[in-house]
């Protein structure tokens, strides 16, 4: 059972669809060059999960999952702890616990998957 819940391709499957819409294609102003550059980058990292998902097995994937969840955990850790804050366009955001709770989660969760299925632990 708990190998189905921590399952890597379960979560680089989520993670990248929620990234991909709630954290990028929702609030991103159209509109606004800066907000598409920006975005559009953000969406390479959908497709390196979708891929890491679909096209590797095993050790391999949840490897690459530890490798591309992993650090975006920590950074999001950093700058919540540091209350950075940014603006994209009109939108001035400062970084917090509260607010960031969500992506922390499933990002971990991510990594974690990938982790216990790296053969490394």
């Amino acid at each position: 059972m708990i190998d189905t819940i921590l399952d890597p391709q379960i979560w680089l499957v989520l993670v990248a669809v929620v990234h991909a819409v709630v954290g990028v294609i929702l609030p991103t102003e159209w509109e606004d060059d800066t907000n598409k550059l920006v975005s559009g980058w953000f969406l390479l990292t959908t497709v390196t999960m979708l891929g890491t998902a679909f096209l590797l097995e095993g050790e391999a994937m949840a490897r690459m999952a530890v490798v591309i969840a992993g650090p975006v955990w920590v950074w999001f850790v950093i700058i919540c702890a540091q209350g950075l804050e940014w603006n994209l366009g009109k939108t001035q955001m400062t970084m917090n616990w509260k607010d960031n709770a969500p992506p922390l989660v499933l990002w971990g969760i991510l990594a974690l998957s990938g982790l216990l299925g790296s053969g490394w632990v």
